[in-house]
């Protein structure tokens, strides 16, 4: 704990902090909000459900494209259209009746969403030591999970207690507030893109993001086979309030795992951390299939939530050693891209099962396919990223020294 209290008092930390955390709240209302504004509207769960689902896929879809503008231009301009972009598209939403005109409008909301936590994560490196970088994406990650238990909480209160145009409303506020507090911080309209090498452009070309993209590709096909596997096999036990509190037991000790790691000192390489905690999820995945809603899979699903948390934040670490130059905000936003595309595959996979099997049968998908993605992070990826089995300062020192012989011949 010390150690978060000296990282706190580092100048920028609590500004870049706060800064983030009204947009990030915004994200983790925006889909239970529109769920509700659109039910309330239509009267149909399949059409909130589907609206939803809209914004979601084209949000992913489009991340890649939304990173490599800051990769190009800065941040500064990006969010100064993202923004009030997407803010407009609320509004605009919440005054939508009709099947065409709501559905149409989480369409543009999605390609307009703003790149918050793709600008927030380029920032640590200027504002920290390479000592605290880890601690910087532990806290990083803390925030995001922690937005995302806390986001959807506070949409469903709002939207029970007023309704859900009303939580709309508050979700375009509180994106305002905070895109105003980002464009407007120093560190974020000085900060610079990275020079790219001509060589290193095409992100996709490249053999270490490439094994990324094929792991973050498998992981996120389980992870929406859990989303959906939760509620559906709490809803079948007939014990449907259980679900909440089960993804809560997930997320709230994926953020504590995040703490855990942040706070540890960086003697562990982020190779290294990420393949011995992919073992820890794999392991806490195990008995998924056999639990039942209630005190088992409440405890299976804090062990997985835990081991996650580990892994968050080493993945950060290991795409940040292995990424190729210039590509800061690029290579996460596209990372994202993929395994957010992924998770809609894996829900709608997890829907099939649910319906045509069993929602053990969506579970033992989970496990399998955490199980796929370790012996892939062991097996192949491992041997073949090996430039993240160093600490990241020195992988960079290198990069950089490389770039200053390239500038010399």
């Amino acid at each position: 704990m010390r150690r978060y209290w000296r990282f706190l008092r580092t100048p920028h930390v609590s500004r870049l902090i706060a800064g983030a955390l009204p947009g990030r709240l915004s994200y983790g209302m925006i889909n239970l909000s529109i769920f509700f504004f659109v039910q309330n509207v239509s009267s149909s769960i399949t059409l909130a459900g589907f609206a939803t689902g809209v914004s979601t896929v084209t949000s992913s879809l489009t991340a890649g494209f939304r990173g490599s503008t800051i990769d190009r231009f800065g941040q500064t301009l990006p969010l100064s259209v993202f923004i009030p972009a997407w803010v407009t598209s609320v509004v605009i939403l919440s005054r939508q009746t009709t099947v065409h005109g709501i559905l149409a409008s989480c369409f543009v909301l999605g390609i307009c969403s703003p790149p918050i936590n793709l600008s927030t994560r380029p920032l640590w490196r200027v504002i920290v030591p390479e000592a605290d970088l880890r601690t910087a994406f532990a806290i990083d990650t803390t925030l995001m999970n922690a937005t995302s238990v806390i986001g959807p909480v506070v949409a469903t209160r709002v939207a029970l207690h007023w309704d859900g145009r009303t939580a709309l409303t508050a979700t375009a506020v509180l994106m305002a507030v905070g895109g105003l507090l980002m464009i407007t911080m120093p560190i974020s309209r000085q900060w610079a893109p990275e020079s790219r090498d001509r060589l290193t452009r095409s992100l996709f070309t490249n053999r270490q993001f490439q094994i990324l993209a094929i792991e973050g590709m498998v992981f996120g096909m389980a992870w929406g086979l859990l989303d959906i596997a939760i509620p559906a096999i709490s809803t079948l036990n007939h014990r449907p309030s259980l679900a909440a509190p089960l993804l809560a037991c997930l997320a709230g000790s994926s953020v504590v795992g995040g703490l855990i790691i942040g706070g540890r000192k960086a003697n562990v390489t982020p190779l290294q951390g990420f393949r011995v905690s992919s073992a820890f999820v794999a392991l806490a995945a195990l008995p998924l299939a056999l639990t039942s809603p209630g005190p088992t899979m409440a405890v299976a699903l804090t062990g997985l939530g835990l081991a996650i948390g580990f892994a968050q934040v080493y993945h950060w670490e290991v795409l940040e050693a292995v990424r190729p130059p210039g590509t800061a905000t690029t290579a996460q936003a596209w990372l994202w891209t993929v395994e957010g595309s992924m998770m809609a595959a894996g829900t709608a996979l997890g829907g099939y099962l649910v319906e045509h099997i069993s929602p053990t049968a969506a579970l033992a998908g989970v496990t399998i396919g955490i199980l796929i993605s370790t012996v892939f992070i062991w097996v192949y990826a491992s041997p073949r990223l090996q430039k993240a089995n160093q600490p990241i300062s020195l992988s960079k020192k290198i990069e950089a020294l490389a770039d200053t012989e390239n500038a010399n011949e």
